[in-house]
């Protein structure tokens, strides 16, 4: 059975926040630097914010230990933040190193082009940790 707990919530709310701001930034596509790129981080909050709510859903049904819990929710909540965030960034400045398909044709300063680097590889590898120990904490609802 499917219940609501505080983390659960709390994902919810925070998805919800951010799947806001993604309609935000949808409506200040034209208004950007990089447009190519400003439209990926659009959908990028969108579909992560998507997750969220979902991840916040089934959180009831999540068991592992309260300290790693509490680290695979805030943790995939904030990689996803980051990842938004770099693209975001870049979409504002024309990074492009980082992200070079949504970033072909533009550039920004090499303090700019490290930062954004540090965001998304950062966030990727927040989420990519995160949403695993999710999946593995999901394992004992399925069998």
């Amino acid at each position: 059975m499917i219940e609501f707990t505080q983390i659960g919530s709390e994902l919810i709310f925070i998805g919800t926040a951010l799947f806001l701001v993604g309609l935000i930034q949808g409506a200040l596509i034209p208004a950007v630097k990089n447009s190519r790129m400003a439209l990926s981080g659009h959908l990028t909050a969108v579909q992560c914010a998507m997750a969220l709510m979902i991840f916040g859903i089934i959180w009831s049904l999540v068991e592992l230990p309260v300290s790693l819990e509490i680290f695979t929710a805030y943790g995939c909540a904030f990689g996803f933040i980051l990842i938004w965030l770099g693209i975001t960034v870049a979409s504002v400045t024309g990074a492009s190193k980082a992200l070079p398909i949504a970033g072909a044709g533009f550039s920004a300063t090499i303090a700019t082009e490290y930062m954004v680097t540090i965001l998304v590889r950062l966030g990727s590898i927040l989420s990519l940790v995160t949403c695993t120990l999710l999946t593995i904490g999901m394992l004992p609802t399925v069998w």
